[in-house]
């Protein structure tokens, strides 16, 4: 509880300083989807009031804390899969394989000062004096130079020179897993309960990634990566879900930013693991095994109180509020019965009308703002991983650059929740564009050495760092933003849709670093960084949220943003203690 007291804190500065209006409710993903509060009225009769038994639950109680905990743990699965190829798809240095008697230094020609590791001359002889020695490719294979103890994944399958686009194509089939993930648990978690989802996700890949360990040949690698992407979006998603419907809408900023923070250390965890294990087998069963330790969670975590409502299982909903009030030692339990019993005597038969994602495009300046919001959902979720994972490439130790770059996103994280709640949403994510665009355009650039000789090979990771940290800053603002932009009534649904937007940008990442072999070093960073500008410049189209009163129905949408101090009247309290209830 020590964490949600400190963070607690860190709200109460915000509201003394920052002026606070609307709720910020923490990204899960690159990558990242949300699932956010939706506004409704109380319904006094035949109605359980979620939120106001868990306000008496706790502000949170033990238990909350506890189980959020334990779901956030599971994030660390999903980043060790989501950024595990940056560590898989390294190339160790190589060569082509001379027959006995054969010496690289007479057999293989020079490039850019160094022996090719893709091509020797003819007959494995250099003819001095003819420049013009025809060479050909390594048709003996390759030979890597590794580290004692050391496997590598790309020796092992020979993923390189021709065949490096495979290694590529690995990360792309993986991110397509997960859209499809996406997809299926995203509509499974409703039928049959987050909490089952939840479990089968987590459990699964075990044996999905032990089978990895023992695999032989690069398709088999290939489709055993793209079954634990299906999974790693379902873990995600029914995680978040549990987290967020387990909290009053007042907690779920402290929820959100926590979550983010054990993303941010997920990152750190797979570079520690990289730099201390060389075998790449047992980097596979050190991220693989975890969920294992967490066989407990059968028993442990409950299933949403939310979803049991939603779905009638008022005895269940009911043990469940029940339980959480001996945990906390909250003398509630008669309050809790006559809450239930009052179902039984009447429901509440209120139609509710139905939305789609038809609807986010049924008005003119509706349907401009989802375009826009399409294409920077896109730009951020490519920048983020391309930052990510074009890391490997950059002069200096790997090992060292994976762990900077890890550590750099945890502040990126803290820093904007301030930032957004003092100087509003647009400002900060034109500023992260704009520095995160100049950066990855600059990185590729610059060169290692001055005109004057002096030795700057330092600043392309400095310069990659920054953008490294602007694109994560990015990832934690874009879902509040887009949250606020859209009307109650379809925020879920817009919000969602566009999270699927980040799926594709996993999916175009590493394609687009692929490009730097076929055009000019710079080119898939260079793009980056005008994708990044781009959207900033689109960013400027949008309006304003901070310190504003939120659209309710699609009309308030279309007129949001007219007026320039059109600021709630709603008090934060008096709106959070009036939303998100689960009616009947």
């Amino acid at each position: 509880m020590a964490i949600f007291f400190c963070f607690e804190s860190v709200q109460q500065w915000r509201e003394e300083n920052c002026n606070r209006t609307a709720s910020f409710l923490g990204p899960s993903e690159l990558g990242l989807g949300w699932t956010l509060k939706m506004s409704g009225k109380m319904v006094s009769t035949g109605t359980i009031q979620v939120d106001k038994l868990l306000e008496k639950l706790g502000q949170p109680g033990r238990y909350h804390v506890f189980i959020y905990i334990l779901i956030c743990m599971t994030y660390w699965i999903v980043i060790f899969n989501h950024v595990i190829m940056a560590v898989y798809g390294r190339p160790p240095p190589h060569h082509c394989t001379l027959p006995k008697g054969n010496f690289v230094n007479r057999s293989i020609p020079l490039e850019k000062g160094k022996p090719s590791s893709c091509k020797v001359y003819e007959n494995f002889t250099q003819v001095y004096g003819n420049e013009t020695v025809p060479t050909q490719g390594c048709s003996d294979g390759w030979t890597y130079t590794l580290e004692p103890g050391e496997t590598n994944f790309v020796a092992d399958f020979d993923l390189v020179c021709d065949n490096k686009p495979l290694v590529s194509l690995a990360t792309t089939i993986y991110f397509c897993g997960v859209m499809l993930g996406g997809l299926i648990f995203g509509t499974l978690s409703d039928l049959i309960g987050r909490k089952p989802v939840f479990l089968i996700t987590l459990f699964v890949p075990v044996a999905i990634g032990v089978g990895i360990f023992f695999v032989q040949s690069y398709v088999a690698f290939v489709v055993l990566r793209f079954f634990v992407g299906v999974c790693m979006q379902g873990l995600q998603t029914s995680g978040l879900v549990l987290i967020l419907e387990m909290f009053r809408p007042v907690h779920r900023t402290k929820a959100g930013l926590i979550t983010e923070l054990f993303w941010g250390s997920g990152v750190l965890i797979v570079g520690v693991l990289q730099c201390f294990i060389k075998d790449w087998h047992y980097i596979q069963l050190a991220i693989a095994l975890p969920p294992v330790l967490a066989i407990g969670y059968i028993w442990i975590i409950p299933e949403s109180p939310r979803w049991l409502i939603q779905k009638k299982k008022f005895k269940l909903a009911e043990q469940f509020f029940i339980k959480v009030a001996n945990f906390n030692k909250t003398d509630i339990t008669s309050s809790i019965s006559d809450e239930f019993a009052a179902v039984h005597k009447k429901e509440d038969g209120s139609s509710v009308t139905h939305y789609t994602i038809l609807d986010m495009f049924k008005t003119p300046k509706l349907r401009k703002r989802t375009f826009l919001l399409f294409y920077i959902w896109l730009s951020i979720a490519v920048n983020y991983y391309g930052m990510l994972y074009g890391i490997s490439a950059l002069p200096g130790n790997y090992c060292l650059n994976f762990l900077i770059g890890g550590f750099v996103e945890v502040p990126a994280y803290i820093a904007t929740i301030f930032l957004v709640e003092c100087f509003g949403r647009k400002k900060i994510l034109l500023l992260f564009f704009f520095v995160g665009g100049v950066t990855c355009i600059a990185v590729r650039l610059v060169p290692s050495v001055t005109g004057y000789g002096l030795d700057i090979s330092w600043l392309p990771l400095v310069l990659a760092l920054i953008g490294r940290a602007s694109s994560a800053g990015s990832f934690a603002v874009i879902p509040l933003f887009t949250s606020e932009l859209y009307p109650t009534v379809i925020r879920n649904i817009g919000v969602g849709t566009c999270a699927f937007w980040t799926r594709l940008g996993g999916v175009l990442f590493s394609p687009i670093l692929l490009l730097s072999d076929y055009t000019f070093r710079a080119f898939p960073f260079v793009l980056f960084g005008v994708m990044a500008l781009l959207a900033g410049l689109l960013t400027l189209l949008l309006p304003e949220t901070l310190n504003k009163k939120l659209p309710e129905v699609i009309e308030d949408a279309e007129n949001f943003g007219k007026q320039a101090n059109d600021k709630s009247s709603i008090p934060e309290e008096a709106e959070n203690e009036t939303s998100d209830d689960t009616r009947l």
